[in-house]
C-alpha cells in the first residue's frame, strides 16, 4: 500500500507491506517513509496502536479520525494532525464538502476543557488553536479545520467532556 501523508505542511511518501499473516489483530509489517526502511510489529489498542520497531523500541500511538482524511495522532512526546493523502481530498466533492458548511470540532477523546482560545464572533485561520483539551494527562491543542468565523462554542473552561462531544462550530 502507497500513499503520501502531510505533516506541518510536509508531504511524506510512505510504503507499507504486510510480513506474513496480517490481520485484525494486527501484525508484522515493513514500512518505507522518505525512502527509510524499517520493520514494525503493530497491534491494535483501544485507542489505537501499539508499535514495536526492529530495534527494541515500543510507541504507543493514540489515532482520532477527523473529516477529509485527517488524523489526530497522539504520540508520547508529540500531538500531530496528519493528513493522508490530503489532494484526494482537495479535488472533487469530498474536499468540497469537507470545507464547506458548518465544521464542528469535537473531543478527540475524554477529558478536560483547560483553555479556550477563541469566542462566538472571532475570525479565525485554518489550523489555528481554538480550545485546549487536557487528555491523558497532556495539553491537546484543537485547531479550526478551515479558515471562518466562530459561530458556537459550546464548552466553558474547566469543563469536563466525553469523547465525541461538541465543542466549537466554525462557519
Amino acid at each position: 500500500m502507497h500513499f503520501e501523508i502531510d505533516i506541518n505542511e510536509r508531504t511524506h511518501k510512505v510504503a507499507v507491506e504486510k510480513v506474513g499473516a496480517a490481520g485484525e489483530d494486527g501484525g508484522a509489517f515493513r514500512v518505507l517513509i522518505d525512502g527509510v526502511p524499517a520493520s514494525v510489529d503493530a497491534r491494535p489498542t483501544d485507542l489505537g496502536l501499539s508499535l514495536v520497531f526492529d530495534d527494541g523500541r515500543s510507541v504507543d500511538v493514540a489515532l482520532t479520525g477527523r473529516p477529509g482524511g485527517e488524523w489526530f495522532v497522539q504520540l508520547p512526546h508529540a500531538d500531530v494532525t496528519v493528513s493522508v493523502d490530503a489532494r484526494r481530498y482537495q479535488r472533487g466533492e469530498t474536499g468540497a464538502a469537507a470545507r464547506s458548511g458548518l465544521q464542528r470540532i469535537t473531543a478527540p477523546m475524554p477529558g478536560r476543557v483547560v483553555r479556550l482560545l477563541v469566542k462566538p464572533g472571532d475570525a479565525v485561520a485554518h489550523r489555528q488553536g481554538v480550545v485546549v483539551v487536557e487528555a491523558m494527562k497532556m495539553e491537546n491543542e484543537l485547531g479550526a479545520p478551515r479558515a471562518g468565523r466562530v459561530k458556537e462554542v459550546a464548552v466553558t473552561e474547566g469543563q469536563s467532556v466525553e469523547a465525541g462531544r461538541l465543542l466549537v462550530v466554525i462557519e
